[in-house]
């Protein structure tokens, strides 16, 4: 489900300026519950493993950004700063922001474990050139927002058959 991006969260950065404004960047952030206690690192984990996801990194890894499950890992314990096309932006115990390789977007996760269950986040950033957004990307936006709904349902599904 899409949702406002909370007031904490380290995408807010791309979406309103230190003083309210917003910015000319496009953002999003959509959300869902599992019913189970999950951490970032397995959130994060399941997210890149899915199997939608593998078709991605399948087309990164042609265009010549290779990745391994053990790159994901790596990652996520903090021992690597870059998996595929993206590097460490930003990290938090809850949060996890990353840059893709021309600047150009960023991904984000955030869990907030509530008990039993946990509201899993996931957002995106496309950076504006000047104050709008390349004519490319908005053309994609629909599609980015359908595809960005599809992986965060996979990484749910994936972490709720564990």
């Amino acid at each position: 489900m899409r949702t406002t991006i909370p007031e904490d969260a380290l995408l807010r950065r791309y979406a309103v300026s230190e003083s309210g404004e917003a910015l000319p960047h496009y953002t999003d952030c959509f959300v869902t519950t599992v019913p189970l206690a999950v951490n970032l690192a397995t959130y994060v984990g399941a997210f890149y493993k899915t199997p939608l996801f593998r078709s991605e990194r399948l087309v990164l890894r042609l265009a010549g950004m290779p990745s391994k499950d053990r790159d994901i890992e790596l990652l996520l314990a903090g021992q690597q700063t870059h998996f595929a096309a993206w590097t460490v932006e930003d990290r938090t115990e809850d949060q996890l922001l990353m840059c893709d390789v021309n600047a150009r977007t960023r991904s984000w996760f955030r869990v907030v474990p509530k008990g039993e269950v946990t509201d899993l986040y996931f957002g995106s950033a496309v950076i504006a050139d000047g104050d709008e957004l390349p004519y490319s990307y908005r053309v994609l936006l629909g599609i980015h927002r359908f595809y960005s709904r599809c992986l965060l349902r996979a990484a749910a599904r994936r972490l709720t058959r564990r």
